[in-house]
């Protein structure tokens, strides 16, 4: 009896000091389900701000990828001389990874499908006495992507210079 009556002096001690005795601290539903709900959101916040980065990223490298081809592009136009120019071709298509084309991996990514245009330099005005000696090259690449296999986006890209009748070409190679 001796230690019942010390057992419930030692609660009241404890209820006044406004703690609860041990064996008594938990949380309650309602307490753990709130939790578990913000944790929820949390989580999901944090995937669609990954899949959304890394989309973001693969648009990027694909979008510097056709830069590059148009570039490449535009360099090879620079090696051609003046007669070469009608008779370049027009159409080609490239790969965002060109070493994917093995049979074994197939990882070659985008397609790339472009259009070179060859043809009078109308950004130049008539009263310029060389405009029949210039020419403007239009690179134009379009590609499409898929981002988490979701609805297909189509992407385009331009690129334009200026070909001289007398410039680099003749002065490298003096034709």
């Amino acid at each position: 009896m001796k230690l019942t009556n010390t057992l419930c002096l030692a609660m009241n001690k404890w209820a006044s000091l406004g703690k609860k005795p041990y064996g008594e601290h938990a949380y309650s539903l309602v307490e753990v389900m709130m939790a578990v709900g913000v944790l929820g959101i949390a989580v999901t916040m944090l995937y669609t701000g990954f899949i959304s980065g890394f989309g973001s990223i693969q648009t990027t490298r694909e979008e510097l990828r056709a830069t590059q081809i148009m570039t490449q592009k535009l360099e090879a136009f620079r090696l051609l001389t003046w007669s070469q120019l009608p008779t370049a071709p027009t159409n080609f298509i490239e790969y965002y990874n060109p070493q994917g084309l093995n049979p074994t991996n197939s990882t070659a990514g985008a397609i790339y499908f472009g259009t070179i245009f060859v043809g009078a330099a109308t950004n130049i005005a008539n009263s310029v006495t060389y405009k029949s000696t210039m020419q403007l090259i239009t690179v134009s690449v379009a590609w499409t992507n898929f981002i988490n296999n979701s609805t297909p986006i189509v992407h385009t890209r331009q690129l334009q210079t200026l070909y001289a009748k007398n410039g680099l070409q003749n002065y490298i190679f003096g034709n």
